[in-house]
């Protein structure tokens, strides 16, 4: 099993992230990779002066002593390098250092906080998680705060009906719901009724069916006109644990604008953890 990438920046929020990170990374039988970026924010200095050489070490030695800290506080582990490894890097670009880091030690997933240690900062910035869903080359499941639980029982997957859709889901099956015997629910809001998606909805059953044998799958099409109001409601009802989406390029087609702006809706409402899946890279997922 590739490694999991849980990026931390010492928040309440990044804290929840690695309970889930790890008890992910046990349940796979993983190595968690544990990472922070820092900035040393050093302007007047030369990168190749002593007195920078001098902080930059200072600071890496700093970090690694304080996430290592962060891990035993809340997983009551100290990373061994073998099943859970801290990693620091500096980089005033926090989500380049997290996308160099998933690439280099191919991350099966990377796992985040819905939100950082400074809202100012994010609202300035704007939020690394959101930078990500664009950016990481691997599936990225974002963690709310409030999350209890660390078991994936129920899980959600909104379809587009697109070919990318069933390459994501095989994905899906054999990463999370295999593991923890979840149940899937697949689940498609259409905002119009003239019967198309009753088609399409079939089609793309007996595709996936062709693909994947996954017993506990449940299939179904909703009409209504709020669909971010409506997906919520789904996902309270059936008490899902988690939500995978595509995340596609923007594109001239209504359907994929709006179902790209759901996944930023997801974010926002932090409501249940959120798996996003880039649409440019579902095809690498089993490189």
């Amino acid at each position: 099993m590739k490694p999991i990438v849980c990026a931390c920046d010492y928040s309440d929020n990044a804290a929840t992230a690695l309970k889930m990170a790890y008890a992910l990374s046990r349940k796979l039988s993983a190595r968690l990779i544990v990472l922070h970026v820092f900035d040393i924010n050093t302007t007047l200095l030369s990168p190749l002066s002593i007195s920078y050489a001098k902080m930059e070490k200072e600071a890496y030695d700093k970090h690694r002593k304080k996430l290592s800290a962060f891990c035993e506080t809340h997983i009551g582990v100290l990373p061994d390098n073998i099943h859970v490894k801290v990693l620091v890097k500096e980089n005033p670009i926090v989500h380049e250092a997290i996308v160099e880091t998933t690439v280099v030690v191919s991350a099966n997933i990377l796992i985040m906080g819905m939100k950082g240690i400074s809202k100012l900062k994010d609202l300035i910035l704007g939020s690394t998680t959101k930078v990500m869903l664009y950016k990481s080359y691997c599936p990225v499941l974002a963690i709310p705060e409030t999350v209890k639980g660390f078991e994936f029982d129920t899980l959600t997957y909104a379809t587009d009906f697109e070919e990318a859709d069933i390459h994501a889901i095989d994905w899906l099956v054999k990463t999370i719901a295999k593991p923890y015997n979840s149940l899937l629910n697949i689940i498609h809001i259409s905002i119009k009724d003239e019967g198309f998606d009753d088609h399409q909805m079939e089609w793309f059953k007996e595709m996936l069916e062709l693909k994947i044998n996954y017993k506990k799958t449940n299939y179904k099409l909703v009409l209504s006109k709020t669909l971010m109001k409506r997906l919520v409601e789904e996902l309270e009802k059936t008490d899902t644990n988690m939500v995978a989406m595509l995340e596609r390029e923007k594109s001239p087609f209504i359907r994929s604008l709006t179902h790209s702006d759901l996944v930023k809706q997801m974010l926002r409402r932090r409501q249940v953890p959120l798996l996003s899946i880039n649409k440019k890279n579902v095809t690498k997922l089993w490189c």
